[in-house]
């Protein structure tokens, strides 16, 4: 298609002040300068049609026009905009489900509910702390989503999403989880929880160990067998 009219939502933080949310020419600013960074969007921008068309900073119902520069625009609470794009291709994305346990850790009840600040604050520590990770280890990682919580001590399941021409397997995807879990004080990750779409993932480390444990037993047998 040659033009292509999208809808853009930004929403921030529900909690925050009426003064706090940003005016609309200073999101308009700070859209300009993303669009007009290189690499950031693979589209073109059709000044002309950039508009918030509803904001709660705005005094009149009449819509808030762009500048004559490329730029888009964006919603918050109940804030909408448009823009038109020529020659756009929506990606395509592949989820892959990770859980991993945080052994130690005391569940709580609010976890299961994610509306809860508890579900909020872990779930934002989560993906402060992991989603730089996956963002340096895939140059096809896009995303990191907490989806849930459940008892046992913690169990975190996310969804992580990557661009579907290069989505990495379930071992690369848990090995980076393993790398980063010495580094990692926030949370516990226990290596031997860690599945990936629902099924667990072995760790060559963790067989290792495992062999060597075996051989140091037999050893030992045979060490107390002689003394008789």
């Amino acid at each position: 298609m040659d033009n292509v009219q999208a809808e853009v939502g930004l929403e921030f933080n529900k909690t925050v002040s009426s003064d706090q949310i940003p005016k609309d020419d200073l999101i308009i600013k700070t859209l300009v300068q993303a669009v007009n960074t290189p690499n950031t969007f693979n589209l073109t921008i059709d000044a002309n049609s950039i508009q918030i068309t509803k904001s709660p900073n705005a005094t009149t119902s009449s819509p808030t026009k762009a500048p004559a520069t490329p730029v888009t625009t964006a919603k918050i609470p109940a804030t909408t905009a448009s823009v038109t794009g020529v020659g756009t291709t929506a990606e395509q994305l592949t989820i892959r489900r990770l859980t991993f346990r945080s052994a130690g850790e005391t569940f709580m009840n609010d976890l299961l509910n994610p509306s809860s600040s508890a579900f909020q604050i872990r779930a934002t520590l989560i993906k402060k702390k992991l989603e730089p990770i996956y963002q340096k280890a895939f140059s096809s990682f896009r995303s990191l989503k907490v989806v849930l919580f459940s008892n046992g001590s913690i169990y975190n399941t996310m969804d992580l999403q990557f661009e579907s021409s290069s989505v990495p397997n379930g071992n690369q995807i848990s090995d980076v989880l393993v790398g980063a879990a010495s580094s990692i004080t926030a949370f516990n990750i226990e290596s031997a929880s860690i599945s990936v779409n629902g099924i667990q993932v072995s760790h060559g480390v963790e067989h290792r160990i495992s062999v060597l444990t075996a051989t140091l037993l037999v050893l030992l047998s045979w060490l107390l067998s002689s003394l008789h």
